[in-house]
């Protein structure tokens, strides 16, 4: 049987990873829409449990009676979309981490390596192709996947000094750490269009 073409092969691995992309995007646009779809569960349940339909106001809560049952209902409410709020987070975390893992894959597979080296691979897939800013794009997303994982260390001081953002509670890299990490959606959406931009 033939051999493919070192070229067929490229093309081929780049198609496999645009396709591992896209499962892995829409992964993640589902999570971000079960975290929204529960809240509406939650103000359905609300006004369920207070006999309101959904057009109706809701009813001022009684602080001073501790038997209240609009304000415990409230506070439950409060609880479980609060418990949805920190979801998101977690979401934008652990999907940078699978992205990234997916590129570190995809590389060492087609280097023949067994370690991912940032530098190295930009050189030998990106820089053919002039792609200096997906290289520096995907090198972020390998610091906030380290981060999310790893914790306090090299990867956290080197994201905050390159997105401070990162970490709106800290004043310092010394601070910067996984439970102080918060990665925006559009982060996300960049290093998806980055992987991709990679995988052509």
């Amino acid at each position: 049987m033939a051999k493919f073409s070192p070229e067929i092969l490229r093309k081929m691995r780049n198609f496999w990873l645009r396709m591992d992309v896209d499962d892995l995007e829409n992964a993640y646009r589902a999570a971000l829409k079960g975290l929204v779809h529960r809240e509406g569960e939650i103000e359905r349940m609300a006004r369920a449990q207070l006999g309101l339909g959904p057009d109706e106001e809701w009813p001022d809560r009684d602080d001073d009676d501790p038997d209240n049952p609009i304000a415990r209902v409230y506070d439950e409410a409060g609880e479980l979309s609060a418990q949805a709020e920190r979801g998101a987070p977690m979401v934008h975390k652990a999907f940078a981490i699978a992205l990234f893992h997916t590129w570190e894959r995809h590389c060492n597979a087609r280097l023949a390596r067994e370690h991912y080296k940032h530098d190295l691979t930009t050189e030998e897939i990106l820089a053919p192709d002039g792609h200096a800013a997906v290289a520096n794009i995907i090198h972020e997303l390998q610091l906030t996947a380290n981060c999310a994982k790893h914790g306090p260390g090299t990867s956290c001081r080197d994201l905050y000094q390159l997105r401070p953002e990162f970490f709106p509670r800290v004043k310092s890299p010394k601070k910067a750490s996984e439970k102080t990490l918060l990665v925006p959606a559009d982060a996300l959406d960049r290093y998806f269009s980055a992987i991709r931009s990679a995988a052509r």
